[in-house]
């Protein structure tokens, strides 16, 4: 690298900013513009020649020699060349510097941006990014930036996201995104699936409930992989694609379940006749151990046939409100114990919450307090469980207090009258509960699942008159 010995002044005009530079974004520079028209420059700008973006060191024009009317690139002084240029000021002084590689202008650039406090996490982690790229190591960056190995982890796993995506998501104030929320996705392996969530999320708590959500996803299947195994060693196949359909009828009996999100037994016994076939099936809470039900022939009545549609369909809906409470359930635990941000306006959540119990018809009693923690009533618990219990509900706050009781009076809702058609004040309620726990970043998995909360599935009856 070869510097011109004296300061020159150069024509603003003949002066770019630098591609690779890691600041984007340079500010707002006003207040530097105004400084400049009433004090000048005092600190001198760094640049290259043109060429030294394209040609190798050693092909690139002297330093001493390089005409001023030549242009260049700054690589030190980006903000006071654009307060340069808003102030009026036509040249401005500057260090000429040639027979410079890439890597050194960009190791520049980053050492003189890496510190600055404005300097947004996307900058950071494509500085860090280029920096690999051009041969450095972490090792090596830590010790130029003064960064942490740690931090600079972080960044460099940032750098693998989609930018584009990050930096519209960085923008969007409404979104808020953090480093915490961009960490949380360093949870995910795929970087195919971090993007996915990345590009789904509508703010960062439903970022963070994503991830979440997809954590728990991954361990459910660990665990239905390890029961489905143990049952296959017993002989049990997986059930036809038409048992999806056909459970709700009378063709299937249940013989066993177990609830995935329970510990995986260590072995498995069934009760089943010598040379009687039977299979499983996988849903979102457990896996059913089923058999064939003996067919019996008899030919149905209209009003039968109709009953026993409006069985199944019946028994299809609290299947997914099941679901829906399970899922719930691991999201308000998610919120009561931190891996859910707060809300800063906690008065407005207590508002919406008080409005949301009342609705819920909900009842304040201690017990359910507990039992979210303990999962079964106090007096099946042992003395340690019940220890450990009292102590989480006594570090409940009043908010996440009412949170748990609102999960407590939302859970079992039901929503299908005698006749099949919708309850609707019950929906109302459940409507709501699930409109707070939106302001956390709560969002339905598919369409099935609100139609059936809000009364607009094709299962429910009509009512008479309509």
């Amino acid at each position: 690298m070869q510097n011109r010995k004296e300061i020159v002044m150069i024509n603003v005009a003949n002066i770019y900013p630098h591609p690779d530079n890691p600041r984007k974004d340079v500010g707002d520079v006003t207040e530097l513009a105004e400084s400049i028209k009433k004090q000048g420059i005092m600190q001198n700008l760094t640049v290259i020649p043109l060429s030294a973006l394209t040609e190798e060191p050693e092909e690139q024009p002297d330093a001493d020699t390089e005409s001023l009317s030549s242009d260049f690139h700054v690589i030190i002084g980006h903000r006071r060349l654009a307060a340069a240029k808003l102030a009026g000021i036509e040249k401005v002084p500057c260090k000429i510097v040639s027979k410079i590689s890439k890597k050194e202008q960009v190791s520049i650039m980053l050492e003189e941006n890496m510190q600055r406090e404005d300097l947004t996490v996307w900058e950071q982690a494509q500085g860090f990014q280029m920096m690999l790229d051009l041969g450095e190591t972490e090792d090596t960056i830590a010790d130029k930036t003064g960064f942490s190995k740690t931090t600079i982890k972080h960044r460099l796993n940032i750098a693998k996201l989609d930018q584009d995506e990050l930096k519209n998501k960085e923008q969007d104030k409404d979104f808020q995104l953090s480093l915490k929320d961009l960490y949380e996705l360093e949870r995910i392996k795929d970087v195919e699936e971090r993007n996915k969530i990345l590009r789904e999320a509508t703010d960062n708590r439903n970022l963070v409930a994503k991830v979440q959500s997809y954590i728990r996803e991954k361990e459910r299947q660990k665990k239905t992989d390890a029961i489905v195994k143990m049952l296959k060693e017993l002989g049990v196949v997986e059930a036809p694609k038409q048992y999806a359909r056909e459970q709700y009828g009378n063709k299937w009996e249940k013989v066993k379940s177990f609830r995935i999100n329970d510990e995986v037994p260590e072995s498995i016994r069934l009760k089943n006749k010598k040379d009687e076939k039977l299979y499983y099936y996988i849903n979102w809470i457990e896996i059913d151990v089923v058999r064939k039900k003996k067919a019996v022939k008899k030919k149905l009545t209209p009003a039968e046939q109709k009953e026993k549609k409006q069985k199944a369909n019946k028994k299809y809906m609290k299947d997914v409100l099941k679901k829906l409470d399970e899922r719930r359930r691991l999201f308000v635990t998610d919120i009561v114990e931190g891996r859910i941000a707060r809300i800063k306006d906690e008065e407005k959540v207590k508002d919406a919450l008080w409005s949301a119990l009342v609705l819920n018809q909900s009842c304040l009693y201690p017990s359910r307090l507990s039992y979210f923690f303990a999962g079964k009533p106090l007096y099946e618990c042992t003395e340690e469980e019940r220890k450990e219990v009292s102590e989480k509900v006594a570090k409940l706050s009043i908010l996440h207090q009412m949170l748990v009781l609102l999960n407590a009076a939302m859970d079992g809702t039901e929503l299908i009258k005698y006749d099949g058609t919708y309850k609707k004040e019950n929906g109302q309620g459940l409507m709501d509960g699930y409109k707070v726990l939106r302001l956390y970043g709560w969002s339905f998995e598919d369409e099935e699942e609100e139609k059936v909360v809000n009364g607009s599935h094709e299962f429910y009856e009509e009512e008479s008159g309509t």
